[in-house]
């Protein structure tokens, strides 16, 4: 199944929606700074800007994960290898949660074919192409599967443990919106959890603060991109959520239709399927009802809660007014249907408790659970379907990979990571200060002609908390985020140089970062010769 969702990544030149050329670039602009620094940038460094910090606040980690592969074996290759890593995370985890309340054999399989193959969950591989959102949302399942793992078995497992780790790290430093939804609902999940299984979660309280110690792990991992995230957000351009748009993808219409028949889309850069598992949902709520009774008393709390959860984050689709109402956090969601995601969940959870109840019923017709297995087989063929209907955007995979100074044709995003905390100033210079951007550096110099002190206007996308100006002074921005500075008076050409600096609370998440990882490396050496004594 993983394999027939990526064979149009494998055997086409495709491009898919505008979001797809883009993410690959930033890959591959990614992997050329390694390349040529050794470490991952915060910075792109392109015609959009010199020191512009989008990875710094969009997806460091993930690219940096993916720049590395790409720089070894091409942009394409890390594609595939962050498409199929998400995937399987997705389908194992669910397979994984599934084993663990005792569904046996290859039924165990049916919530992870129910999952990958969602609308949404498709949709989002190529129709939207939002390569970060797939790897964050895919591991939610392996970070709860593995974290149950974890709390509920005899001896902590070294393969659970770093399953757990990695999923967070991803999880944690991939898709900004996703961590954001994805850390209050799996509070939400932990919180039903531990209601549900309260004598047990009492009885293990240090398996559950071992969970809660690898879950710091893991964000310390990413302590380098977290540090300027919540540090310097307040000052970027973007400061407040986006207009929640795109509702006609979500009307009810739309929303249950079990075809996935989308109409004349209202975007033209994306092939959206907003349609929640309809019949994966009637299903599990009828052979919920019908098996009820085969459910422990807690699996009843649990299946009550789910649906309770699933039903209000509905509720929010349908009347995306109501999202205003939430913290403001949770209001940077901007389309409703990003929220199927949470709901697919839910639904996932659903179907997998259903089977775990009809485990438990010896005289079990195996007529539903084949009729379950039919509708993850008519799912995966609407699947394939509706990918193969989905729009290139480029001629071809290479011409989003012209040049990584000038981004791809299909480039919209404006300079949301930009500085919006100087205070806007209009040069008194006619000439703007231009750096060229044509290598890859960590500095760069530019010269202005000779002529009366003043201001003026550069192509440097940040504030002075995270680089440094010699030969000239910061002391505003442009509109848009662009470094505005105070040039000296000068007979000769004035000579001006930035390279990158940032405040010591960053600096400090890159140690943070550096010794988690370590930490993380010695811990599961240590634990893996301590197993080999054993034995």
């Amino acid at each position: 199944m993983i394999f027939g969702l990526l064979i149009p990544l494998l055997f086409s030149d495709r491009t898919f929606s505008t979001d797809w050329g883009n993410h690959l670039w930033l890959i591959w602009a990614q992997g050329a700074d390694l390349g040529e620094l050794g470490e991952p940038s915060y910075f792109l460094q392109s015609s959009l800007g010199v020191f512009y910090p989008y990875y710094a606040f969009y997806g460091g980690t993930f690219y940096a994960a993916a720049g590395f592969v790409s720089w070894l074996f091409g942009a394409e290759a890390a594609a595939l290898a962050a498409y199929a890593g998400a995937l399987a995370a997705t389908y194992l985890g669910w397979t994984w949660i599934a084993r663990q309340l005792g569904i046996a054999g290859w039924q165990s399989q049916l919530p992870g074919c129910i999952a990958v193959t969602a609308p949404l969950a498709v949709t989002n591989l190529y129709g939207r192409g939002d390569i970060p959102e797939v790897v964050a949302t895919g591991m939610i399942p392996l970070v709860v599967a593995a974290g149950l793992s974890i709390f509920r078995e005899r001896r902590v497992r070294l393969s659970s443990a770093a399953a757990y780790v990695v999923g967070i790290v991803f999880l944690t430093g991939t898709h900004t919106l996703t961590l954001v939804w994805a850390a209050f609902f799996l509070a939400v999940v932990t919180a039903l959890l531990v209601a549900c299984y309260w004598h047990e979660a009492r009885a293990r309280l240090r398996r559950g603060l071992a969970v809660a110690g690898l879950t710091v792990l893991g964000a310390g991992i990413n302590a380098w991109i977290l540090a300027p995230l919540v540090l310097l957000h307040a000052r970027l351009v973007e400061q407040d959520p986006d207009p929640i748009g795109l509702t006609a993808y979500t009307d009810p219409e739309q929303l249950f239709s079990i075809l996935r028949t989308t109409p004349d889309p209202p975007i033209v850069t994306a092939d959206v399927d907003a349609q929640l598992p309809v019949l994966a949902l009637l299903w599990a709520l009828i052979c919920g009802a019908a098996y009820w009774r085969f459910l422990s008393a807690t699996g009843k709390k649990l299946a009550v809660g789910l649906l309770a959860l699933g039903g209000a984050l509905l509720l929010l689709v349908l009347s995306p007014s109501l999202i205003s109402e939430l913290p403001k956090l949770l209001q940077f969601i901007q389309f409703p249907y990003r929220i199927l995601t949470y709901i697919d969940i839910c639904l996932v959870g659903l179907v997998t408790l259903a089977l775990a109840a009809m485990q438990r019923d010896s005289s079990t017709s195996r007529v539903p659970v084949l009729v379950l297995a039919a509708i993850a087989a008519f799912n995966f063929g609407l699947s394939i379907e509706q990918n193969s209907a989905v729009r290139s955007w480029l001629p071809g995979r290479e011409d989003a990979l012209t040049s990584t100074v000038q981004p791809p044709p299909t480039w919209y995003a404006p300079l949301q990571f930009a500085d919006g905390s100087a205070p806007v100033l209009a040069p008194t210079l006619a000439a703007p200060l231009e750096f060229p951007v044509e290598d890859i550096g960590e500095s760069y110099a530019a010269s202005y002609p000779p002529g009366p002190a003043g201001t003026a206007e550069t192509n440097i996308a940040t504030g002075d908390y995270l680089v440094e100006v010699s030969g000239a002074r910061p002391v505003g921005r442009t509109e848009d985020g662009r470094m505005v500075v105070r040039l000296p008076a000068g007979r000769r050409p004035r000579q001006v140089e930035v390279s990158a600096a940032w405040e010591p609370g960053v600096g400090i998440g890159r140690w943070v970062s550096v010794v988690s990882l370590l930490a993380a490396i010695g811990g599961a050496a240590v634990y893996w010769a301590s197993g080999r004594r054993r034995r």
